[in-house]
């Protein structure tokens, strides 16, 4: 009976665990979409897109909003089954639940779209500061005799 009792409270205690690891998964899952991890996501699109028509001038406007729908939107699915566990292994599921209510919050709000508009801004800085610093690099070389 001792042994029976002992693998009963074995099997509920791995249901209990799983539903807490379930409800925690989904609250980190829902972490990234408050957080504008999405948003992120779609700015780094946009610029693969970018750099893609560059290469392939002639490829129409409707394939890349099918390549943004039928890839794209399945590869960020499976970016954030990944990210599941990062997060899991340095948050505990108290702090992601108080991540989510500041993310939801109005200074949270302000925040991710802020970090949205920087992050399409700071772009364009970051190629002109990488293109300078290319050239000094370069520069530099020749000057070591390089």
């Amino acid at each position: 009976m001792k042994r029976f009792l002992f693998i009963a409270f074995m099997i509920i205690g791995c249901f209990i665990v799983n539903a807490q690891d379930s409800e925690f998964e989904k609250d980190v899952a829902k972490l990234l979409e408050v957080n504008g991890s999405a948003a992120n996501y779609d700015l780094a699109f946009d610029q693969l897109v970018v750099q893609y028509k560059m290469m392939k001038p002639n490829v129409p406007q409707e394939f890349w909003e099918a390549a943004r729908r039928d890839v794209f939107s399945a590869e960020i699915a499976e970016l954030n089954k990944k990210m599941i566990p990062l997060y899991q292994k340095n948050f505990s599921h108290e702090e992601v639940k108080k991540l989510i209510e500041f993310y939801l919050s109005p200074l949270g709000k302000k925040l991710t779209e802020g970090t949205t508009k920087i992050g399409k801004e700071s772009i364009q800085i970051a190629q002109t500061w990488g293109m300078e610093l290319g050239g000094k690099l370069n520069t530099y070389l020749l000057q070591k005799g390089f």
